[in-house]
């Protein structure tokens, strides 16, 4: 897993860092010969225009150039700002530059679209309101071929991902110390492209702890539970799944259908009477049974090892009393619950009010839910995605797995982002074949913040398998179930 950083803890470990005068002399020409390397890899060839503005970051841009001129390479120099005042390292690294090739901004549209394009400008300490004539430098250089960012694109916020009108569009980021989280959220994780880390040697990995770690199915691949030779199906759990009111049947039965196929031992639907048949032609090994009423579940609860409930629900009498039964008996028995969907909307009913949700419940909101649940929009949910994940926690004391691109899942001591997945997942159905295989990893033994990042990175890799295979468009959701079934096997 990748540790990932908020620029104030990277600022702060950094000046931490630097006990001797010239630490950070030292440190920025490190900085400058490992993206040195980097460059002269990748662009064996090439011409090179740097962009440098007056701080830091600007400094390792014009050390950058002197390393690359040293090497034979022709390279360029734009002043980005050239009235701000320097930095001290940014003034002393642009007097050595001094004797190598200046241009104006007018003259940009004078260079080849095949130089390669460094943006050293602002970097961690950049800002998203930009000057005019700032965006209109960096529309030109986006028109170029090969686009390279020193530790963050200029126009990026570096924490939340969020990016001004014109944005450094680049196509991989050298950063250094550790990974920053607005690098891989929001537009943030498609601006900064392939991140190349350097840690200058600090090893600030090994002495702070991050914000959030990031995941993708490689990671999580050993969580998967393991089958014994001797196993019989009562060794993989029992789950239930509650879903399915009226006009929305294929929720529930997709739901169950991806427990059954990823693993749980026994499967049970409690459902609308009217979608047992269609549960039965699709999928005989569910036990299916039909509820009228509240009471029709209370006596499948004391079956299951792990509960799935809202697919398929909505705000009408029939969901209502169900969740509300439910809710009232899991309080004391703490049965390990996944909400999702439906009984998310319902859990901010007044009538729901006084319920306690417990710290063995994942919910499953997407930004939507998310939004009626904190009773904010949709655009504040987005805006902040870890401040968001944070606040429906502690409001809801659950694990919490907050959909979306980049998909956080957190408790109340840990914190994950999700790196895999794209827009071939942004469609209908997706979600409730996730709560079928998070419910069913629970059911297997893992604990609900285990299943929870299992079953996502899961979710998410058998998403990005069927983009390479067909594209990112036209997925039907329960295409999703055999794509996890292969990657748990």
């Amino acid at each position: 897993m990748n540790s990932i950083y908020t620029a104030e803890q990277v600022k702060a470990f950094e000046k931490s860092s630097f006990v001797n005068k010239g630490d950070d002399l030292l440190a920025m020409m490190e900085a400058a010969n490992n993206s040195v390397d980097e460059l002269v890899k990748a662009y064996p060839k090439s011409e090179f225009l740097i962009l440098c503005g007056p701080g830091n970051n600007g400094g390792d841009g014009y050390f950058i150039g002197i390393g690359l001129s040293k090497l034979n390479k022709s390279v360029k120099f734009l002043n980005v700002l050239d009235n701000s005042k320097k930095s001290h390292l940014c003034e002393h690294a642009f007097k050595k530059a001094k004797n190598l090739k200046f241009i104006t901004s007018s003259e940009l549209k004078n260079i080849s679209i095949d130089t390669v394009i460094i943006d050293a400008i602002f970097g961690i300490g950049g800002r998203i309101e930009l000057s005019k004539q700032l965006e209109e430098i960096l529309s030109v250089c986006n028109e170029f071929k090969s686009k390279v960012a020193i530790d963050i694109p200029t126009g990026l916020d570096s924490n939340t991902g969020e990016i001004s009108k014109a944005c450094f569009n680049a196509d991989k980021t050298i950063t250094f110390i550790a990974y920053k989280l607005g690098q891989r959220i929001n537009k943030g994780k498609n601006f900064s492209g392939k991140l190349i880390l350097k840690d200058l040697g600090l090893g600030m990995t090994k002495k702070i702890t991050p914000l959030i770690k990031e995941f993708s199915f490689k990671d999580i691949k050993g969580s998967i539970p393991k089958r014994k030779n001797s196993a019989h199906k009562g060794d993989h759990g029992k789950l239930l799944v509650i879903a399915g009111d009226e006009g929305f049947g294929g929720a529930g039965i997709m739901s169950a259908e991806s427990g059954l196929k990823t693993g749980a031992g026994l499967v049970r639907l409690l459902t609308r009477k009217l979608h047992i048949s269609a549960s039965l032609a699709r999928n005989p090994e569910i036990m299916v049974s039909g509820a009228d009423n509240a009471q029709d579940l209370e006596e499948n609860l004391s079956w299951p090892n792990a509960i799935v409930a809202g697919p398929g629900m909505f705000k009408n009498f029939w969901s209502e009393q169900i969740l509300y039964k439910l809710l009232v008996t899991i309080a004391d028995k703490k049965i390990p619950t996944l909400l999702d969907a439906g009984a998310l909307r319902l859990v901010t009913n007044k009538a729901f009010s006084k319920m306690k949700l417990h710290d063995q419940m994942v919910l499953t909101p997407h930004p939507g839910e998310a939004a009626d649940m904190l009773k904010v929009s949709i655009q504040e949910i987005q805006k902040d995605r870890i401040e968001s994940a944070k606040k429906l926690q502690k409001k809801y004391n659950c694990v919490i797995v907050l959909k979306g691109q980049g998909t956080i899942i957190c408790n109340k001591k840990e914190m994950y982002l999700c790196s895999s997945g794209g827009p071939e997942l942004a469609v209908a159905g997706t979600g409730d074949i996730l709560s079928g295989v998070i419910g069913s990893l629970i059911a297997q033994g893992l604990t609900p913040l285990d299943a929870a990042i299992t079953g996502v990175g899961l979710h998410a890799q058998a998403g990005e398998n069927f983009a390479t295979k067909v594209g990112t468009i036209g997925l039907a959701a329960s295409e999703l179930i055999p794509q996890i079934r292969k990657l748990l096997n």
